[in-house]
């Protein structure tokens, strides 16, 4: 499926894959979050050519998910940094960071650990939690048709329940 056939679903996982679905986009994105800024320091980072991290900067700029300003350090230069959007994003990267080191882990452990700033606690990893605060898994989980819901999406969420 092309990037504009999933354009065309009226669903929010492929809008997002629209917006963040590319080939290092998420890299880019967890590279923002650990403070780069700055176009060169992604490139040395990534190793990725200057042509695509033009192309994905400014895709991600467009999204709204990076916001392009001038540096405070050198007026002349730029900086890429995460708007609310962008920020939004943190629990998906853990998601993803937890599954990677579930199904493709490092010989020699995890390759970063994450701790609660001010008590320098290990972070519990991301869940789906119910109102009273219990780990749901996908069998947990029942989806209803919302306000939102196209055709697509009612015969999807239908095929699921079984109805």
């Amino acid at each position: 499926m092309s990037k504009l056939d999933v354009k065309k679903l009226d669903c929010s996982v492929a809008q997002t894959l629209n917006q963040i679905g590319e080939r290092w986009t998420l890299l880019i994105i967890r590279d923002a979050f650990h403070g780069i800024k700055r176009f060169d320091d992604f490139q040395t980072q990534l190793k990725i050519s200057p042509t695509v991290l033009s192309a994905r900067l400014q895709s991600l700029t467009k999204n709204g998910i990076l916001e392009k300003r001038k540096s405070h350090l050198d007026g002349r230069a730029f900086e890429y940094v995460l708007t609310t959007k962008g920020l939004d994003l943190y629990p998906v990267l853990l998601s993803l960071m937890a599954w990677g080191d579930k199904y493709m882990p490092n010989n020699a452990g995890p390759r970063m650990k994450l701790l609660d700033k001010k008590t320098q606690q290990p972070i519990r990893p991301v869940h789906v939690l119910a109102a009273d605060g219990r780990v749901l898994s996908a069998k947990d989980v029942v989806v209803r048709p919302a306000s939102g819901s196209d055709e697509k999406m009612r015969s999807l969420i239908n095929y699921r329940s079984g109805g």
